[in-house]
């Protein structure tokens, strides 16, 4: 449970600056992107006024229930974290973004989550 707020707290502050890129591979780098589209997402949402407090707050948990799940220290994981919200930020138009959330999102659910 520490794990997790720990991870929580720094997946929100996103406080690592990026050195060197972390990647991961596989179920890993799957659960990576999960993340980080939820991340996304969430915060976007809440920007436009689309979702409460309270939802990203839940957004953000589920998050870190994900993040847990990867090997490395805190900070290699909120890296890569942040590498891959970036990327999906800079190479995604708002459109682009919501049909994949809306594709994936079950997917990441019942794999990461369940």
């Amino acid at each position: 449970m520490r794990r997790l707020i720990q991870t929580t707290a720094l997946c929100l502050a996103l406080a690592a600056p990026a050195s060197a890129d972390i990647t991961y591979q596989g179920r890993d780098a799957q659960g990576l992107h999960c993340a980080a589209m939820l991340g996304v997402i969430a915060k976007v949402l809440y920007k436009d006024g689309l979702l409460s407090e309270r939802e990203t707050e839940e957004s953000a948990m589920a998050m870190a229930l994900i993040l847990v799940q990867l090997p490395g220290s805190s900070r290699e994981i909120i890296q890569a974290f942040k590498q891959r919200a970036d990327k999906i930020i800079a190479t995604r138009s708002p459109m682009e973004l919501a049909k994949e959330f809306k594709s994936t999102s079950k997917w990441c659910r019942r794999e990461f989550l369940s």
